[in-house]
Formats: C-alpha cells, structure tokens, sequence
C-alpha cells in the first residue's frame, strides 16, 4: 500500500508538469482517465473508425471532413491490401485450412471492413453521444482510491496492450519457426497483427467504458453506505434522545442533498453505459464468433496433428503447437476480462439496490424518504443489464456457454474424422 502511495504521488507530480493548466486542477482519476480517452480517441483517429475530432474551440466533439478523407483512405488501402493478399494466397494454394494464424487474421480482416461500415454510418449519433455524457465532471466530484484506481488501470492495460503484445511475441516464435529464412522485423509478422489490433480497438472502447463505470458506480456505492450508516444512527434511540429534532432535521436535509446528487450520477453513469453499448454491439458480437471459429478450428488442427502423429507416423512439432495454444489463448483472454468487467458492473449496481434496501426510514425526514424512493425506483427502472443485439448476457456465464460450444463442436469434428480415419482402414 505504501508502494502505491509513492508511485501515485510521483504519478501526480510528473503529470501535472506535462499536462494544461486546466487538467490540472482535476484531481489523480480524473487526469489518468483523461489521457486515456485521449489516447484511445487518437487511436480511433489513426485506425480511421472514427470521422470526428474534438474541437479546444467549441469545447466538444464535432464532424470532421479531414479526418473523413483520411479515413477514407486508410480504409481503402487497408481493404485493397488484404484482399489482394487473401486472393494472391488463395490462387497460388499457400494459404491452407491447417494454417490457423493465417485465416484466424483474414476472418480479423472481415471484422475490420464491417467496423468500417457500421461505425461510419453511426458518426453523427457517437458524436452527440459524447457530447451528452459528463463524464470529467462527475468524476471530479467523487473521491476514488489509489488501490481501486491502480487496480483498474491495470486490468485496462492488461486487455489492450498486453494481450496483443503476447500474440506480437507468440507471432514472432511462429514465424521464426514455420520460416526461418525470413527476419522477425519482417512485412509478415506485421501484416497478420494489424488486423487482429484494429478489429478489437472498438471492443476496447467499450471494456474502457465499462470499467470507467465501474469506477463511478464502486464510488457512488462507497458514499451511499456512509449515508446508510448516518442516516440509520441518527434514527437509533440513543441519537434521537441526544439531538434535537430541529438538527435531525437539517442533517437529513444535507443526506438529502447529497443522496439526490449520487442519484444523478448513478443514472448518468448507468444509462450512458448501457446505451454505449449499441454503438459497439454488431462489433463484439461479430468479433466473438469469430474468435469461437479461430478457437475451435485451431484446436481441431491441433488434433489433427496428434492424430497424424499417432495413427500415420507423421512428424509432430511439439513447439510450434505450444506456440500456436498461445496464440490461440489470447483471444480466450480477453473474452475472459470483458465477461468479468462487465460481472463486476453487474453486481456493483446489484450492489446500489441493496444498499438502498438498508435504509430505516421510520423516523427520517419526508424528503430524505421522498429522495431514497426516487433513487430506488431509478435503480429498478433502469434494469441494468448488457446484452448485445440481445443475444448473449456480457456476464461471466458468458465463458461457460463458450467454453461449451468449442467442446461441442470439437467432439462432433473429432468423432467424424476418427470415423474417416477407422473406416478407409
């Protein structure tokens, strides 16, 4: 804890030394979040999802016609390119359904083209979603710890650049073992990563999002119980005999105000999330199935070389598999952390209702009941859940029915193939 405590305060100090006047008045959360949703928006830029920019002049963000064309042209290169490639491949015969890494990055570059699309034509509605959600102001006004901050700072790093930097490194083995005439700087290694980063830059938008929220609510949680626990003694017999009924009064006028303010920010920070999610659904759910491809079809080719290995003598390259369950481990991953967050998000506003629930308000003030029954019917309306498309709960069953689906269609692929193995013999 105290490791965290220096390394937060040396944080500070470098940063309010790089960073504008404004900023730096925000407080630690507030300018880590900051630079992150301006790294994040730049990388969208670069990538060229996205035909905005933030104005400094007008103070929010707006449509951009340069940004338009050099989206336009990054897109139009990139589809060329690989599209190109996967003909030239596929004609020529070097691409093959036993090179896993190979089609796992064309079904990427699929993924890709389609964000290109969708996101495009939903410009001017992400926009005016931007602009709508205050997102610096509210966590300015709460308290967050270092712990809980480091913690989530973290987990995000952990999903977006470590994740992809293990399948960087698994990639550079790959290739220095299936072709070792080329160098690991080489123009292949680069081309079959690039798909797989850009394809998940939107589904880690929304993991950001998620855990941006998750912050604020596990705040606005922290302050409703310490008003759980004044508002309860203040009701105790002892504290009703000890103040006047005019200070118990006034005290639950202040509870007042600030449960009406944890009110606001819960519904802003649970509304604007859930409805974040429509602008990435098409996105995550295509990006899942085809990671349920990737991860089945690589496990089938990894049974076909044990079983070539086994029944027809055929040579098995132990390091190369192993290299290949990594890579293919990854995508699992990162299922695994989006499953999570979003469970995390789930129970902290579970979390909110039941705190709510612990109120005794026999002897509160009318409007202290009047504000907590506004916050619990703001709590049960909104029905906190995130389903994509409607399809599949963002919880951590997520994994399980995954899991499930990649052992069931692994059994029907390997009991057909040993079928077509015993009966040609």
């Amino acid at each position: 804890m105290r490791f965290l405590r220096r390394q937060t305060r040396r944080l500070r100090s470098i940063w309010q030394r790089s960073l504008p006047v404004r900023v730096r008045r925000e407080k630690l959360h507030t300018q880590l979040v900051t630079t992150c949703v301006y790294g994040t928006i730049f990388l969208n830029i670069l990538y060229g999802v996205y035909l905005g920019r933030f104005s400094f002049r007008r103070k929010k963000f707006v449509f951009s016609k340069a940004v338009t064309i050099y989206s336009l042209f990054v897109a139009t290169f990139f589809a060329l390119f690989y599209i190109w490639n996967i003909y030239k491949e596929i004609s020529t015969g070097q691409i093959s359904l036993r090179d896993t890494i190979g089609i796992y990055c064309y079904m990427n570059v699929c993924v890709c083209l389609f964000n290109y699309v969708t996101q495009w034509e939903k410009t001017l509605q992400i926009i005016r979603f931007q602009n709508s959600v205050p997102l610096f102001k509210v966590l300015d006004s709460l308290d967050i710890s270092a712990m809980i901050m480091w913690r989530a700072f973290i987990y995000s790093l952990l999903k977006i650049v470590f994740c992809p930097f293990i399948a960087y490194i698994t990639l550079i083995l790959y290739q220095r073992r299936s072709h070792p005439e080329s160098q690991w700087t080489s123009v292949t290694t680069t081309k079959t990563m690039l798909p797989l980063i850009v394809s998940n830059q939107i589904n880690n938008c929304f993991f950001g999002g998620l855990v941006i929220a998750n912050l604020i609510i596990a705040a606005v949680n922290q302050k409703l119980h310490g008003i759980v626990k004044e508002a309860n003694m203040l009701q105790s017999p002892v504290q009703m005999n000890l103040h006047k009924p005019y200070y118990r009064m006034r005290r639950f006028c202040e509870l007042a105000d600030l449960l009406d303010e944890l009110t606001r920010k819960y519904g802003v920070t649970a509304c604007r999330s859930k409805n974040y999610l429509r602008f990435t659904d098409w996105s995550m759910v295509l990006s899942m199935m085809m990671n349920l491809l990737g991860i089945t079809m690589g496990c089938y080719n990894q049974y076909l070389a044990i079983a070539d290995h086994y029944i027809n003598g055929e040579p098995f390259d132990l390091f190369l598999a192993i290299v290949l369950v990594v890579f293919l481990a990854v995508p699992f991953l990162e299922l695994v952390m989006v499953a999570r967050i979003s469970n995390e998000i789930l129970m902290e506003t579970r979390r909110t209702g039941e705190l709510l629930q612990r109120f005794d308000l026999q002897h509160a003030d009318a409007r202290f009941k009047q504000v907590v029954n506004a916050f619990w019917l703001q709590v049960i309306t909104i029905d906190y859940k995130l389903m994509p498309l409607g399809l599949l709960e963002l919880n951590t069953s997520l994994v399980n029915k995954v899991f499930s689906s990649v052992t069931g269609s692994l059994l029907i692929l390997i009991q057909s193939d040993l079928t077509l193995r015993f009966s040609l013999k």
